[in-house]
């Protein structure tokens, strides 16, 4: 038994040790970042070194619940009543941020509580990963999408020196994603607002969380595709037949016209020329069909699963239900 102890800490202490600072892709960015301006060259080298390879952090990204369960499954993680009176409670507290988000931005004030409540419970839990770790491991080691976490590695470096973070002990989740919204670090850099007024942007406090978070979905994807103030999300509806439909696509793929004569159960007409998109929900025994506008893609700009998005929005729903117009 002892011996399989020592083999088993031997095990994690090998897949903990880095040393990033030699790594090819890593030579590329300590020459530009030191070109810059922004970092000594021996500091860098030190935060390579000090980075920690954590290569079940890269399981956990390849197999996030949105990827691997049935939506009763993944709904049930976050349609449920706590989750909601806590929602009702956040709205409360911090109503003066979500009615000046609201304003300037357009977006529900409960869709804005209800991405903050999927992400991390209203700020209970932001994560406890150290994001050099995370971002250095999912960068360097990904198998798939090291392109994409090797970007948000830089823009991390890049963020700690604009905002005065020390990157040896900044925490979020196991994908790198930080503060009470979970940014990434480029949406960080780009969308991030001070949003109180103190001076600093700071996105483990709730008002700039708030109007950050109402700031990302007007202002991500750009070029007229973001949120549409005052505009529905998505509607529950029947079709006549499936065969030849597209769904779950990350964008709007149609025209009303093109679906009216296959879709059935709208509350209200729309126009021939809406852009729409069906959503086929697996319920391991059948199908669950609804028709998403322009504003439930532009949820999915914050996480492109589906799944992610209609929870996003029927959590606004119930808390928006619960809460009255209270907050």
């Amino acid at each position: 038994m002892r011996l399989l102890c020592l083999s088993a800490l031997l095990l994690v202490s090998l897949s903990a040790a880095a040393d990033y600072s030699t790594h090819p892709k890593a030579l590329g960015l300590i020459e530009e970042l030191v070109s810059s301006g922004r970092y000594q060259r021996e500091e860098l080298i030190a935060l390579l070194q000090a980075a920690q390879r954590r290569p079940a952090l890269v399981e956990s990204e390849r197999k996030a619940p949105e990827k691997t369960r049935t939506w009763p499954e993944y709904r049930a993680i976050f349609l449920q009543s706590d989750r909601i009176d806590g929602g009702v409670a956040y709205l409360r507290k911090h109503a003066a941020s979500f009615k000046e988000a609201e304003a300037r931005f357009g977006v529900p004030a409960p869709l804005i509580a209800a991405i903050i409540g999927v992400e991390t419970r209203y700020g209970g839990y932001t994560g406890p990963h150290r994001v050099l770790d995370s971002l250095a491991t999912q960068g360097f080691e990904h198998p798939s999408r090291s392109v994409f976490f090797f970007n948000e590695f830089r823009e991390f470096l890049l963020l700690c020196k604009e905002h005065d973070l020390d990157p040896l002990t900044v925490s979020g989740s196991y994908a790198g994603a930080m503060g009470l919204p979970q940014f990434m670090p480029s949406n960080y850099r780009r969308l991030a607002l001070d949003f109180d007024d103190d001076g600093e942007i700071n996105l483990w406090t709730p008002a700039d969380a708030i109007g950050s978070a109402g700031h990302y979905l007007t202002r991500y994807l750009g070029q007229g595709r973001d949120w549409q103030r005052g505009q529905p999300v998505a509607f529950p509806v029947s079709l006549k037949r499936r065969d030849g439909l597209e769904f779950n696509t990350r964008q709007p793929a149609q025209r009303w016209q093109e679906l009216h004569e296959q879709v059935s159960g709208l509350p209200d007409p729309l126009r021939p020329d809406q852009a729409v998109g069906l959503l086929s929900l697996d319920l391991g025994e059948a199908q669950e069909y609804w028709l998403a506008l322009p504003n439930f893609y532009s949820i999915m700009s914050y996480n492109p699963r589906v799944y992610y998005a209609m929870a996003v929005h029927q959590l606004s729903q119930a808390i928006a239900s619960a809460a009255g117009r209270e907050y």
